[in-house]
Parts: C-alpha cells; structure tokens; sequence
C-alpha cells in the first residue's frame, strides 16, 4: 500500500510558509526546480503548503502527504502526493522550473523580432506528459487487485496539478490567453488537469487559506 505521512494542517503555520512563499517569488523572478534555491527543496521544507495545495480537489480535507511518489513502484513519478485521510481522494503534484522559457520559447529560425513566433517548451510538454501518464496508469490499473493493494480501495478520486513558470514571461509574450485557453481546455480521461503559474498558485492559495480562516472563526 502506499505509504504516507500524516501532518496535523496548521493554519498558522501555514500562513507563514505561504508569506515566504510570496517573498520568494518576489525575491527570484526565475528560479530552478533543484539546487539550495530551487523550488523541489522550497516546497519540501514546508508541509503545510503542500497540504494546502490538497484543496485543489473539490470536497479533499488534506490529511496525508509524502514527497517523491512513484505510482505503483513503477517510472512515474509525482513531486508531491496529497490526501484525505480516508485515501480515497488525492492530489498529485508537479513542479517544473519557473524561468523564461519553461512555458514557451521563440520557434528556432525566427530572427523577425516584429514578428516573432513561439511554440511550446520542452519543459512544459514534460510537466504534462508526466501528469498525462500518472492518468495513464491509474486508469490502467483501476479495478484490478494491484490498484487496490496499492490504495486499499478499488476506486478513489483523483487529479493533477501542474505548476510551471510565471505570469510575468506570459505577459510579456503576449501569451497568456493562448496559456490559458490549453490549461482550461485540457481534459484527460473525463478529468481535469490543472497547469498553472507559481504566481497563480499563490494567489489560488492565498484565497483559499483566507476562506479557511473564516471558516476557522465560524466554528
């Protein structure tokens, strides 16, 4: 089965990551998904942001997460995995670099500065091949013994999560709407999956933790 952590959510605990998750973004206008500064070890250092980003699936009260999760031990792999505690809903997770190229980059051969083309990176066609493959496989294996040795359940809910570059550089292209159009119109399987920018997720994040603190303050 798979193994995962239990965390108790800190809501104050949680605005404060999400506080030096805004100062980061503002401090690195680019920053690389390894390394001292990347973005892997960022997010690995505060739990409860993960869990908070559990709240992308509707009706999932995070509980349980684990970093670095290979789906049924196999070579797809998932940043971050997320959970209710009845494991029978997750979110998994994919960070990509967040530089000026991670979502587009300029057509090769294209020297016309006025009339510049772009086509989809490299990086960003990988973010979303590895959550079209987590899809993939759990669509492969579902109602079969392995799937439910593996969750303990024969079917759970499920989407993905994608995060990738910065509105800045999409802005700047002129390419956010094309961005935009494709992440709102790509569905998998009857599924939706989620790609957005870091900076979106911040502002996603900081809407959510404030509902939550309401809701805190009503109980």
């Amino acid at each position: 089965m798979i193994t995962l952590s239990s965390y108790s959510f800190d809501i104050q605990e949680c605005d404060r990551e999400l506080q030096e998750l805004k100062n980061f973004l503002t401090k690195n206008l680019e920053i690389a998904e390894t390394g001292n500064n990347g973005l892997q070890k960022f997010f690995s250092d505060r739990p409860n942001l993960i869990l908070l980003f559990g709240y992308w699936h509707f009706g999932l009260e995070p509980a349980l997460y684990k970093p670095e999760v290979s789906l049924f031990g196999n070579e797809f792999r998932a940043d971050f995995v997320v959970a209710d505690r009845q494991r029978k809903k997750f979110v998994f997770i994919e960070f990509e670099d967040a530089k000026e190229n991670s979502i587009f980059k300029i057509k090769s051969g294209k020297s016309d500065l006025s009339n510049t083309s772009y086509e989809w990176s490299p990086r960003y066609e990988h973010g979303l091949s590895q959550v079209i493959d987590w899809y993939y496989r759990m669509d492969d294996y579902e109602r079969t013994n392995k799937f439910e040795e593996y969750f303990g359940h024969n079917q759970v809910n499920y989407t993905g999560l994608l995060v990738i570059g910065r509105d800045k550089f999409l802005q700047q292209s002129g390419l956010m709407q094309r961005f935009l159009w494709r992440s709102n119109k790509t569905i998998i399987n009857s599924k939706p999956l989620h790609c957005i920018t870091f900076d979106k997720l911040l502002e996603e994040s900081i809407e959510k933790l404030s509902t939550l603190k309401i809701c805190k303050q009503l109980e």
